[in-house]
């Protein structure tokens, strides 16, 4: 068993230079915030992460954490300046009787692409008894210039670099430095030259370029682009010989006064969607994708939008159905990838019960099943209006099932 590490996940910024709600935008199925905190849960070893959130939005922020990682996540209010939240995730997990010499690392929420090998290394720097900072180098000529604007000379660029986070330290570490920080009034920019200041030597550890932080809108596809190479794309899962593949798509307008059914998931205080059924696009995209793959029509053949029979009915049940008629002839589903379009709600804090339900209905097992959402960046119906989902699915003989 890895020795224990902790984590403060800084997000109680007010997200003023860039104009609206960073941290929540979603990010390939994420908000931005949670993938620092999947990342920092993945590191070996972590106890726990305190999350420093707006004392406004802690419930918003506890819903979104991961179900099965509530033992390990703490959401806390932060203060008016990131120092101020950085000592309540300190004193948190003080309270919580983290280990005076347990490694802590500091990172900033709005850096959603950091590695868990960059964490690792910055764990190791600090067993090795000093406080640690990811740094890169500067690409670009560096120039410094006078109030009138006017280029005064150029900065050897091989002598600085950009710091990133998270930032490391041992508890008792960080919590002097921040202490001796506070009680002389002394300006600081980050955890590092807190503990430089208060004489605690701090090791450099080859950041990543990758690690860039949304602080402006102009970074906002720059990190979309680095962490669709982590997210699973939508596209056509690998065919075996004998299987064949069906694409579904469906969108419906939302409707006030219903509740929404969306994956086979109910989410309660969220406008529902219309339709004859229960407006579950999604679940009407996996059957469109599944009856194409299987040469069987669509959705709407086989549960027809004028038969009253169909009224209200539970998508769930229909596409148990579709899978039972996919058996009768001769095929059983193989594999599925669903992306939901959707402003709200974030599909990524009921990811993995979306997939759990869909194995349910399907039989398949969850490993073979992909879910992610998705917002259209407030263009066209999904932006607004609805709801839309894509789904891609193989089917295989029934004769191949296992």
């Amino acid at each position: 068993m890895s020795p224990p590490v902790a984590a403060i996940l800084v997000a109680a910024g007010q997200s003023r230079r860039f104009g609206g709600e960073k941290l929540w935008i979603d990010m390939w199925g994420r908000p931005v915030w949670r993938w620092g905190l999947d990342t920092l849960l993945s590191v070996p070893g972590m106890a726990l992460v305190a999350v420093v959130a707006p004392p406004d939005a802690l419930d918003r922020y506890r819903r979104a954490t991961p179900p099965d990682a509530n033992d390990r996540v703490l959401v806390i209010p932060g203060g008016a300046e990131r120092t101020d939240s950085v000592v309540a995730g300190i004193t948190a997990l003080t309270t919580a009787h983290i280990p005076e010499d347990t490694p802590v690392l500091v990172h900033d929420a709005a850096r959603p692409a950091a590695t868990v090998e960059l964490m690792v290394r910055m764990v190791a720097a600090v067993r090795a008894g000093t406080g640690a900072v990811p740094l890169v180098p500067v690409p670009d000529s560096l120039k410094t210039r006078d109030a009138s604007g006017r280029v005064t000379g150029t900065v050897d660029r091989d002598t600085v670099h950009a710091a990133q986070t998270p930032q490391g330290a041992t508890l008792v570490q960080l919590r002097a430095a921040m202490e001796e920080t506070h009680a002389w009034g002394r300006p600081t920019t980050d955890e590092a030259s807190a503990m430089a200041s208060g004489g605690i030597p701090v090791t450099a550890v080859d950041g990543e370029p990758m690690n860039r932080k949304l602080t402006e809108p102009a970074d906002e596809p720059i990190l979309r682009a680095i962490l669709a190479t982590w997210a699973a794309p939508l596209g056509a899962p690998a065919v075996d010989v004998g299987q064949r593949a069906g694409i579904g798509f469906d969108a419906h307008r939302l409707e006030e006064g219903r509740t929404l059914h969306l994956a086979g998931m109910e989410f309660p205080g969220e406008t529902g969607l219309a339709g004859h059924s229960d407006g579950d696009a999604a679940l009407h995209a996996v059957i469109d994708a599944l009856l194409g793959a299987a040469g069987l029509g669509d959705v709407g053949t086989m549960f027809p939008p004028d038969d009253s029979a169909f009224r209200d009915a539970d998508s769930g049940e229909l596409l148990r159905t579709a899978v039972s008629n996919l058996r009768e002839a001769g095929w059983v589903p193989a594999s599925l990838d669903l992306a939901i379009v959707a402003r709200r709600p974030p599909i990524s804090t009921r990811r993995d019960e979306i997939q759990r339900r869909l194995a349910e209905l399907t039989g398949l097992d969850a490993g073979a099943i992909s879910v992610k959402g998705t917002t259209s960046d407030g263009l066209g119906f999904a932006g607004a209006e609805g709801i839309a989902a894509f789904a891609v699915a193989t089917v295989a003989p029934a004769g191949d099932a296992a």
